[in-house]
């Protein structure tokens, strides 16, 4: 019986891998579900696939019933090269409606947000870096912040 659990959890694990990811990481190291103003978040990887379009989207855990619209945050982007491009990102979480923008189960809400397309994603260390531009000394209520990179189809 343990045998074929274990084979079932393999095949199932190996073919849900999506081929066209080239990093994805999240973080959920956020005290009492705050992440203070002052916490910068930072993620590094290494591109060792050929150049190829890529697409980067941001990934923002939050719980649901957020009570803010949109977050304002600040990218940087270091490439390989040596430079660094800022980006203002406005991370929409709830629509006109008052709806969660996000895929939610339970309480928690996942909202997956493109910022940045690479015509052709050079190879070597990249570093992503995301600050909270909320006003307030924290943002409340957030699970978790993340980033996907992946190839164009």
């Amino acid at each position: 019986m343990k045998a074929k659990f274990f084979l079932f959890a393999l095949v199932f694990v190996l073919t849900s891998c999506n081929k066209n990811i080239v990093h994805d990481e999240f973080n959920r190291d956020f005290t009492d579900n705050r992440w203070e103003s002052k916490d910068v978040i930072s993620f590094e990887f290494e591109n060792k696939q050929p150049k190829e379009a890529c697409e980067l989207k941001l990934h923002f855990g939050h719980i649901s019933g957020f009570q803010f619209k949109e977050v304002p945050l600040e990218v940087e982007i270091s490439t390989p090269a040596g430079k660094t491009e800022t980006l203002p990102v406005v991370m929409k979480l709830i629509d006109e409606s008052g709806k969660d923008i996000g895929d939610c189960t339970g309480y928690v809400c996942d909202v997956f947000q493109s910022i940045k397309t690479f015509e052709k994603l050079e190879k070597g260390k990249y570093t992503i870096t995301i600050k909270n531009k909320f006003e307030g000394p924290y943002l409340p209520n957030v699970l978790g912040l993340g980033i996907l990179l992946e190839k164009q189809k």
